[in-house]
């Protein structure tokens, strides 16, 4: 009896962790899909702009690439 509660525990604790990876699978994935879409646009705002306008966009780009590093403040 006491070796089927011990499965029922470790099938229990791998299901929580499966469940927690997947849930940061996700939330990592939806970062990533923000962050492209953010780029997207600054890219088309550089391709569309000129002058200073452009070195702005260019700035934020750059802001956006920083983002990704932990602990850097832009």
């Amino acid at each position: 009896m006491s070796n089927e509660n011990t499965s029922i525990v470790y099938i229990i604790i791998g299901l929580t962790v499966i469940f927690i990876l997947f849930i940061a699978l996700i939330a990592f994935l939806k970062f990533l899909n923000g962050f492209f879409i953010k780029r997207k646009y600054i890219n088309n705002e550089i391709k569309r702009s000129t002058g200073s306008e452009k070195s702005y966009w260019i700035r934020q780009r750059r802001r956006i690439w920083l983002s990704l590093i932990p602990f850097v403040k832009y």
